[in-house]
């Protein structure tokens, strides 16, 4: 008898139900919890339970403080297999989730938003500077069609000068080509006949503030990637000095004493600046293009499944559905979609762009695995199929 009193009592001397015919008593405890969870749920939302599930299920609460009988567990599973087949695709692991992720600290829940506002700040910021490079490589360019054909104008119309060009604007003086040479010692004033003054000096305006703007958009264009040197740029010059050095440099001369001359020095700082604007746009074009061909496609795809998880997570809270998933497979699966999307000609006749398709494989990667084999199957199919059988016609002699 002393035996028998010994286990009905634990360690701590507390009495410990017990359980006729063999029940694991452990398991209809967690089954008990289980179906309260359920039935507290199904309270809260208002939805209709048979009196036997609610009646079973009080039984079983009171079976537990007492002992538990096989009526009372049988009663206990019926009643929680009811509840879940009524409530789903509400279950108890999702209610379980959804209550340690809404008890979860801000700075965890806000872990996910945080790092995807994040990403789509540097693809904003990015985008943005390559739009301000295509607005300045738009400028250069126009300036370029503007400068061409106005140095080879006012080269021809005004011919070599009477002086040497300034050493410092003509880095190679003596070794400009230019067509009908002037006399040496004639008037600097003086124009070829048929020339007015006015539309030389107009194109001599026209000419410089073509090679200001150039050089303008093509320092702007290296602020935004540093990738060529400024051939004006005067490095030991301070500040002020800096700024009057190249404003002497990209100015006209006061006064217009020598037209020819002024025309060759222009050219000198044109052929200057010219190489300075192509060079930065060229190289500025080949690190933009590599970035929105290989890159940008890897980031829009994982802002997709950023988005995506975000929009099922919210709809699996408020509907109590949610189950803790491992999301790291789906950012990597979406990162390896963006990679490849551009190897894929999708959607013919539909005006998307490729980082907008990246954006649309990475929020529905499933979609986009499935496609892929798809084409897969399409594939095997067209090469496992025979040859279709030639009609040969058949002559009886």
């Amino acid at each position: 008898m002393a035996e028998s009193n010994s286990r009905d009592v634990d360690v701590q001397g507390e009495a410990v139900p017990q359980a006729s015919g063999g029940l694991d008593v452990k398991l209809l405890k967690r089954k008990l919890l289980e179906a309260e969870l359920l039935l507290s749920y199904a309270v809260e939302t208002g939805v209709h339970i048979d009196d036997g599930v609610v009646r079973s299920i009080l039984e079983a609460g009171g079976a537990d403080r007492s002992r538990w009988t096989e009526d009372a567990a049988t009663n206990l599973l019926r009643a929680e297999a009811t509840l879940a087949a009524m409530l789903k695709p509400v279950s108890v692991e999702s209610l379980k989730s959804s209550a340690d992720y809404q008890s979860r600290s801000l700075r965890y829940r806000l872990i996910l938003p945080v790092t995807m506002i994040i990403l789509a700040a540097v693809i904003v910021l990015y985008s943005t500077l390559a739009f301000l490079f295509s607005s300045f490589s738009e400028n250069i360019r126009g300036n370029l069609d503007v400068a061409n054909p106005l140095a080879v104008r006012l080269v021809s119309t005004l011919g070599a000068p009477a002086q040497s060009p300034d050493p410092d604007l003509c880095l190679q003086s003596g070794s400009t080509t230019v067509t009908a040479p002037r006399v040496t010692g004639s008037d600097p004033t003086k124009l070829p006949e048929g020339i007015d003054k006015r539309d030389v000096i107009q194109d001599l305006q026209t000419f410089a503030a073509a090679i200001r703007d150039m050089y303008s958009g093509a320092r702007r264009v290296n602020r935004l990637y540093p990738l060529a040197l400024d051939p004006f740029d005067f490095v030991d010059s301070p500040r002020g000095n800096k700024i009057a050095e190249i404003t002497k440099t990209l100015e006209l001369p006061p006064g217009l004493p020598d037209l020819a001359l002024a025309a060759t020095e222009r050219v000198c700082v044109y052929q200057r600046a010219r190489y300075y604007a192509q060079s930065t746009e060229e190289s500025a074009k080949i690190f933009t293009g590599a970035v929105a061909t290989c890159i940008l496609p890897v980031l829009y795809a994982i802002l997709g499944a950023g988005a995506n998880i975000l929009r099922r997570l919210e709809t699996q809270l408020r509907a109590h559905t949610f189950i803790k998933e491992a999301q790291s497979p789906r950012f990597i699966t979406a990162a390896i979609a963006g990679a490849v999307v551009g190897l894929f000609n999708f959607g013919q006749g539909v005006s998307v762009s490729p980082l907008a398709i990246a954006f649309l494989a990475g929020y529905a990667v499933d979609v986009f695995f499935r496609l892929l084999e798809s084409m897969i199957q399409t594939l095997s199919k067209a090469r496992d199929s025979p040859p279709s059988d030639r009609s040969t016609s058949v002559v009886k002699t």
